[in-house]
């Protein structure tokens, strides 16, 4: 049904520089656009969920995307007083810290650009701290975010911006940089609070190494947020070009002890990957990497580092720098995952990761349009038909036998002539996920974009929880040990949804499906 692909996706053949990333698709573009871009007015109190599916089929629902423009990664994700800030890069030829703010991480509210380029320098990632400490001298609960300064030149160093008004207006700091710098490929500074002993440290990338440092996750220290001391590099021995950095500290549930999580963006793979191990306060030593994400849109992943409920709560860019800037361009360009929380579990083969949309999203949900409970499959049967499962924002969780069939399945957002395709295979234990027939642009740019593929835990069920928007499908398999991650842009009458089993008969156990709206 589906061509078995590497789930890495290396070696692929789309003709395209294996490091393509952000940096160099902005440098390759923005030559010459300096003087002559121009940013928009700052808005402030504006709705992303406003979706109009007659005009514009792609805009999702229940996922942050910008009204306007373009949006990449997330930057400075803080908790303050009940409110979620989500700071992110926006402008596509410059780039510049714009805003928005959720209570309950379904519905955002667009604040407006914070931190502005300037003529010479960019904005580029970063992040940000609530400083109840006042540590800075800005304020007690200032929030204050660090971020790379982008010259012109192509130079990087690391640069502070505060808020005293609870992020509605920033000052840059007047003796920026705080980490001076005169090479390039030096980025995306992100903070947080060292409780043992009481002071700050900081993870940012050298991408490339210098003469005198190697390429990896710097570590620095400091009192106030202000002053900043070089303590290790966690080394990228593989040269793979880590981005996006954080840096926390998790419980292992099933055992007495804990351990640290640095969250990496290689360049190479254009994907995330987790790197678990310990951290004394000076340096990170690993002792396992998990890929984060098996699908093709999963990149810079970042933390809410002071959420309330004492959860582990990520964010990630749902798009992929070998084509972001090629796909469908309705007016507006980039959209989020569903935050995740993150959980690590003691097994037989060490630590598995588990992740799971955040408990937010049952907020979300409206009554359930489709329930079956031990109903059989096969290649002449779908137990769906006579249901009325079908929509562009569903959210469908169920378990399936596999029985004597050879494959078995889910096809989502399914017109006449398009269906992204979930399936099984029980003989390997791969999960795929096929969206070369899924709508427009994908399908037609090569087979490394069509196929993802990863292998599950032996089981004697599949078990799957999908949510579905717009624009987008999100896999959560085996109870989130796995996931897959995917942009599709179908019609908008391609709303239909189906279950299938090849050569023999499956079982689907449960199935339960609802809609799901940010209203």
């Amino acid at each position: 049904m589906v061509r078995k692909i590497d789930p890495r996706r290396e070696g692929d053949t789309s003709g395209e520089p294996p490091n393509r990333n952000r940096r160099t698709v902005l440098q390759s573009v923005g030559t010459g656009f300096v003087a002559a871009t121009i940013f928009p007015t700052a808005k402030a109190d504006v709705s992303t969920m406003d979706a109009n599916p007659e005009s514009d089929p792609w805009r999702p629902e229940y996922h942050f995307a910008p009204s306007t423009g373009w949006m990449n990664d997330p930057n400075g994700l803080i908790y303050h007083d009940g409110v979620y800030h989500l700071f992110y890069q926006a402008g596509e030829r410059r780039r510049r810290w714009d805003h928005a703010t959720s209570s309950d991480l379904v519905t955002w509210t667009e604040r407006g650009t914070k931190i502005p380029d300037t003529d010479s320098i960019q904005a580029f990632s970063g992040g940000a701290v609530v400083d109840s400490r006042n540590t800075a001298g800005f304020g007690t609960d200032a929030i204050v975010a660090l971020y790379t300064g982008h010259h012109d030149d192509g130079t990087e160093d690391q640069r502070l911006a505060y808020s005293t008004d609870d992020g509605e207006t920033f000052q840059k700091y007047e003796n920026n940089p705080v980490i001076e710098s005169n090479t390039g490929e030096f980025r995306d500074p992100n903070p947080f609070w060292y409780e043992p002993d009481e002071s700050w440290r900081l993870v940012v990338s050298r991408v490339e190494a210098t003469d005198d440092r190697p390429a990896g996750i710097e570590i620095y220290r400091s009192p106030n947020l202000l002053d900043w001391t070089y303590e290790s590099t966690y080394v990228d021995e593989a040269g793979a070009g880590w981005e996006c950095p954080s840096l926390f500290e998790r419980p292992v549930e099933g055992a007495d002890e804990a351990r640290w999580v640095l969250p990496v963006s290689p360049i190479e793979h254009r994907s995330v990957e987790y790197h678990i191990g310990r951290f004394d306060g000076t340096a990170f030593v690993d002792e396992e990497v998990h890929s984060a994400d098996h699908g093709y849109d999963f990149y810079a992943t970042q933390q809410w580092g002071n959420e309330p409920a004492d959860r582990d709560l990520l964010l990630t860019w749902m798009n992929n720098w070998e084509y972001a800037m090629e796909g469908p361009d309705p007016g507006w360009r980039g959209v989020m995952t569903v935050p995740r929380t993150l959980t690590l579990e003691a097994d037989d083969n060490g630590l598995a990761v588990i992740q799971r949309p955040a408990e937010e999203l049952v907020c979300a949900r409206r009554d359930p349009v489709a329930e079956l409970h031990s109903e059989p499959i096969t290649p002449g049967r779908d137990p769906l038909d006579g249901t009325e499962l079908a929509g562009r924002t569903l959210e469908i969780e169920t378990t399936i036998t596999p029985q004597s069939a050879s494959t078995i399945g889910l096809a989502v957002r399914t017109g006449p002539e398009q269906e992204s395709v979930i399936s099984y295979d029980p003989t390997d234990g791969t999960l795929r996920f096929d969206r070369s027939n899924a709508g427009e642009f994908f399908g037609s740019n090569g087979t490394e974009r069509e196929t993802t593929a990863v292998e599950l835990p032996p089981t004697d069920a599949l078990d799957l929880r999908v949510l579905i928007d717009r624009c987008s499908v999100e896999i959560f398999a085996a109870n989130g040990r796995h996931t897959m991650t995917n942009l599709v842009y179908p019609d908008r009458e391609s709303t239909g949804v189906s279950l299938f089993a090849e050569d023999g008969v499956a079982r689907v156990e449960e199935l339960v499906a609802y809609t799901l709206s940010a209203e």
